[in-house]
């Protein structure tokens, strides 16, 4: 009997944990939706207990339909919305406003609490519950958002969401050329990085100006790929000469990002290789740094006024496709050329193209008796060297005369630091 009473005990905890999980859910949008009623000092139909029942509801319309079949939730669900609806033309005659987003949230709430219901859905109706409670809460940001946002942003945000959400998953995600390296997905996806570097950009100049605005830009980008960094800050000073010293310490912050996201890379698939290429990668980056901080002491020198156009441009990031394609064909061509005659050379052709993908290729490697670790710190460091080369002739090609000479002022200090930790190694 006392086993019999504690299983009972524990099945009817376990009957009642999605109840309470519910009660939460509708407690905390319920507090958000009565705080903002207190706020506006307007009396409202549905506060802090409504919504704890309206969540209470649907999971226990969720809990009957599993006894009684699925049609019952159907019924409940129909039967609230109408409810809803009511009271909704009800508050808009007698309180005389139209707020329809209590009403919306009292629906929410409800499916909320009928995914209480599953073990498998519970925490997903947590996290929308928060998703939804943060919503409900930036109102008035979100009003200011709409006030300031002019047609050609919102029109430029609906071609970035094209370019990266419709078209690429639409492009065959396999080699399409007989060496088996132009992947229309892969070279695409470069194609929207480059285009999102530039929104974002365009939206921090906005808001932080545009010394703050282009810094962030290429922080965040550098983590990500500095090369695109470069394609995007070198369009941006071409457009508009007055960026060009934002530009370029955006491209030498995003270029210095570069070596700690190699060490990185390195120390999770080969800690043994990571002491001895700190150095190199720690002097290129402290000759970034150090020039960066050169640029930042005279930022007074910076004009921040730019007449910006529109957040999205498709052009840059197309050439950028199209060097990206090229660069990988030569590259391969390349290794089929030189066949086994080198790990150096190979570093130097993917370098190219891309360092990350032959850094962890190297530090794999080097844990076998087929590599050195000597050598592979050493074509790792070329490969690097050779992608800051890359992202200087984009400067110049797709940038302006003066935007290259001035990243070139940066970077050849920097690849002379890596040429010397080479040498030295």
């Amino acid at each position: 009997m006392e086993i019999g009473y504690l299983s009972l005990e524990a099945l009817a905890f376990s009957d009642l944990y999605p109840f309470l999980i519910s009660i939460l859910i509708g407690a905390l949008i319920g507090t958000e939706r009565e705080r903002d009623l207190l706020e506006k000092k307007k009396r409202g139909v549905a506060g802090l207990r409504t919504f704890v029942l309206i969540s209470l509801f649907g999971t226990l319309s969720a809990h009957l339909a599993a006894v009684y079949g699925s049609l019952f939730i159907v019924v409940a669900f129909a039967s609230f919305a109408i409810m809803v609806a009511v009271g909704y033309a009800a508050s808009a005659t007698n309180l005389g406003r139209l707020d329809f987003t209590s009403e919306v949230a009292a629906v929410v709430a409800f499916a909320l609490g009928a995914l209480c219901h599953s073990p498998e859905t519970a925490m997903l109706s947590i996290a929308l519950a928060i998703l939804v409670t943060a919503i409900l809460a930036i109102k008035k940001t979100a009003h200011r958002y709409v006030e300031v946002i002019r047609e050609e942003e919102l029109l430029d945000t609906l071609k970035m969401g094209l370019v990266a959400l419709v078209i690429l998953p639409l492009l065959p995600n396999s080699p399409i050329d007989p060496f088996g390296v132009l992947n229309p997905r892969n070279i695409w996806l470069m194609v929207v990085l480059v285009s999102l570097i530039g929104y974002v950009g365009y939206f921090m100049i906005r808001i932080f100006g545009a010394e703050k605005g282009l810094s962030i830009t290429g922080a965040l980008g550098g983590l990500v790929s500095s090369t695109a960094v470069a394609t995007t800050m070198a369009a941006e000073a071409r457009a508009h000469r007055e960026v060009v010293p934002s530009a370029v310490f955006a491209v030498t912050i995003a270029s210095c990002t570069m070596f700690p996201r190699i060490l990185l890379e390195v120390f999770v698939v080969n800690r043994d290789l990571f002491v001895p290429l700190l150095l190199p990668m720690a002097s290129m980056t402290g000759v970034g740094v150090a020039m960066a901080l050169l640029l930042y002491r005279k930022r007074e020198t910076i004009e921040t006024k730019v007449e910006l156009s529109d957040p999205f441009r498709l052009s840059p990031a197309l050439k950028f496709g199209a060097f990206f394609a090229f660069v990988l064909l030569v590259s391969k061509l390349a290794s089929i050329g030189f066949g086994d005659a080198g790990t150096y050379a190979a570093s130097l052709v993917a370098g190219l193209a891309d360092v990350d993908a032959i850094t962890l290729s190297l530090a794999t490697l080097a844990k076998t008796p087929q590599l050195d670790e000597t050598v592979a710190v050493a074509a790792i460091t070329l490969a690097a060297i050779t992608n800051t080369l890359v992202k200087l002739v984009i400067t110049f090609i797709l940038g302006s005369k003066e935007f290259g000479l001035r990243v070139a002022v940066i970077f050849v200090p920097m690849i002379a630091a890596g040429l010397v930790a080479i040498l030295l190694i």
